[in-house]
């Protein structure tokens, strides 16, 4: 069992390296408070509840989080868990730290993975829910690294749990919080929380290749041993001041790439890139004087290189990525970066909240963070419908690569991207009006694959002509973004929207002069709580408000004293049994026929039939009905 006061001497020890005394002896009351405020709680394993938010606390000081971040972690729970008013917290801590724990508390639990629950509304509130938890992270970004620290304790300590509640924190924590965790550059994050959620969702692959990883270890550690004594030798000889570091790739990186090497037929043994080796440098021209070193002594492997530090990813994700033909012709991928590279490499989004002065802090701290909410406010923008956590799962998940603009620009875009979806990224009408595209000036299909580094060219069309309908069809891969799929559908939904209108209106006035409604459109709109007419008309006339439902709201506006019953005039061909199916479908519907007449016309017969007044919604579907009759020409209202 893990004790309080070792906990916290942990975290004092942590912040205490990087923080002001001042700082630290709030981190120290805000310890002092969640402690009193969890008094007497226990976690599922057994520890005081305290516990949790220490760990929580812990691992954001270890990426040398500010003071307030590191309150609020500590205090995370204590509004929910302990009945503790926010005013409590900003006249004891100050409007800041009050805000974060805000935040957190108001972060919607996620239930992503329910397996149990696969219907269209199960999904949509799922959806919405994850709207909720990107707005409040959109708002400070603080929020969600708070949540990230949590969710990697609570993961830590999902033993404790009921079967259920393991599978599904272990898959929503694979598909949503590694993933971002991943679009935010915490590299330490993401690979912990996909171990420990690989760890309950594959037990048996995840003890296989942990065994199997186990048994190679002293071979791979002789292996890179005798890589780094070549390549230290190497650097030296350069004169550029260097440490080189191995590292053995994530469990679960490990089971993709054997999934991925499987398919070729190859074992485990025969899979030789399961280690990697980092150079780290003082300065950016260190890094390319390094490269040229790592290329004298090893062969680069062809395709096998990557430019992120000319090429920045959005997270702001510098290094050199290269893999070389190593010792006995095995490949091995070396990274080469500065020290303030690997830095915001490890740590992503929180590099930019280690502990600066005020005017630091103020000066292009928001510019560093419009990748991120270019991010989250795209994901906001999406509508909520059965497909928004794919869309959310993979646009969080996708690789970003590198392209060029004729004009020498470069652009980042998801891996995979076509040219329409480079249009779509630009900008929306470009998008819109592609008629042609040219990838490294050659014309390409509108369904090719953009690699990196290439330069695309979008021709637009000479008129109007908007998107093509079968863009969206994915058979023919015209497009691979949840933004391309977005715009294309916004398009056909506002030239959709004006004749949607058009058709509510018609049904709309149609009903009313049925029911004998005399009120204006406006006003009955108006009366039936929706924003506009408008919007009355387009529920109606795109379906989502079906005649029977509209019926059944205009029922308010009759009376029962001043209804009458309804006359039906309904004018037909000459056909034998044409009546008798007339009177059985409204006698079916329950509706009482009072009277009923017929007289010859030039072309065939008009019959009048009164009906009782009670059942408008019944008269209302007897209308449809009757109209497709054989011999029917027409059924109006007297």
């Amino acid at each position: 069992m893990t004790t309080i006061n070792k906990s916290n001497t942990t975290l004092i020890s942590a912040v205490s390296e990087y923080l002001s005394e001042a700082d630290v002896d709030t981190v120290n009351k805000a310890f002092k408070f969640a402690k009193k405020c969890h008094e007497g709680q226990l976690r599922k394993t057994g520890d005081p509840y305290i516990i949790h938010p220490i760990y929580t606390a812990i691992y954001l000081a270890n990426m040398r989080m500010d003071c307030q971040t590191i309150s609020a972690a500590l205090m995370h729970d204590v509004i929910e868990d302990c009945g503790i008013e926010y005013e409590e917290i900003e006249d004891l801590f100050g409007k800041e730290v009050a805000g974060l724990v805000d935040g957190v508390t108001k972060l919607p639990t996620l239930k992503i993975s329910s397996k149990n629950n696969l219907s269209s509304s199960s999904q949509l509130a799922k959806a919405a829910t994850i709207r909720k938890l990107l707005v409040a992270t959109s708002e400070d970004a603080r929020v969600i690294l708070i949540k990230l620290a949590d969710r990697l304790h609570n993961m830590e300590t999902l033993h404790a749990l009921d079967e259920e509640s393991i599978s599904r924190i272990a898959q929503e924590t694979m598909e949503i919080f590694a993933p971002l965790a991943h679009r935010l550059g915490m590299w330490d994050f993401k690979w912990k929380l996909e171990d420990e959620s690989f760890k309950y969702l594959l037990p048996n692959s995840y003890k296989e290749i942990a065994s199997l990883v186990s048994s190679k270890r002293k071979e791979r550690e002789k292996y890179a041993s005798r890589a780094i004594k070549l390549l230290e030798d190497a650097l030296t000889k350069s004169s550029i001041q260097f440490v080189v570091k191995g590292r053995v790739k994530h469990l679960y990186s490990i089971f993709k790439k054997i999934e991925k090497y499987s398919i070729l037929g190859k074992r485990f043994d025969e899979i030789h890139d399961l280690t990697a080796l980092r150079i780290i440098v003082n300065s950016k021209v260190d890094c390319y004087k390094a490269l040229g070193t790592l290329h004298e002594l090893w062969k680069p492997i062809p395709g096998e290189f990557d430019d992120y530090i000319a090429n920045p990813k959005e997270s702001m994700y510098q290094s050199i990525h290269s893999t070389v033909m190593c010792l006995d012709s095995y490949p091995v991928e070396i990274q080469i970066r500065t020290k303030d590279m690997h830095n915001t490499a490890e740590m992503g989004i929180a590099a930019h909240w280690q502990y600066k002065d005020e005017s630091k802090y103020d000066n292009g701290y928001m510019n560093k963070l419009n990748w991120f909410r270019n991010l989250i406010d795209w994901q906001i923008e999406i509508p909520e419908d059965d497909n928004y956590i794919d869309s959310v799962k993979t646009d969080l998940s996708k690789e970003r690569i590198y392209c060029y603009t004729p004009a020498g620009d470069i652009k980042s875009i998801p891996e995979g991207s076509t040219p329409i979806d480079f249009a779509y990224e630009l900008h929306t009408e470009l998008g819109n009006e592609v008629s042609s595209a040219l990838i490294n000036g050659l014309h390409v299909p509108l369904n090719a694959t953009i690699s990196n580094g290439d330069s695309v060219e979008i021709i637009k069309s000479n008129s109007s002509q908007g998107p093509k309908l079968e863009w969206l069809n994915t058979d023919l891969g015209f497009i691979t973004t949840s933004k391309s799929r977005f715009k294309i559908r916004q398009w056909f939904r506002k030239e959709e929207k004006n004749l949607s209108i058009s058709r509510g209106e018609e049904v709309t006035k149609n009903l009313v002069e049925k029911l004998k409604i005399n009120l204006p459109l406006e006003e009955i709109a108006n009366q039936l709580s929706y924003a506009s007419l408008d919007e009355l008309l387009l529920m109606v006339g795109s379906g989502s408000l079906n005649t029977p439902n509209l019926v059944k709201k205009l029922t308010m506006f009759i009376n029962d004293d001043d209804r009458e019953n309804t006359f039906l005039k309904i004018d037909s061909d000459d056909r034998v049994g044409l009546i008798r199916d007339v009177t059985e479908i409204i006698s079916k519907e329950g509706l009482n026929i009072i009277s009923i007449s017929t007289n010859d016309t030039s072309t065939g017969k008009s019959i009048s039939i009164e009906v009782d007044s009670n059942g408008l919604i019944q008269q209302n579907k007897i209308y449809s009905i009757i109209e497709t009759i054989d011999g029917v020409n027409s059924i109006d209202t007297i």
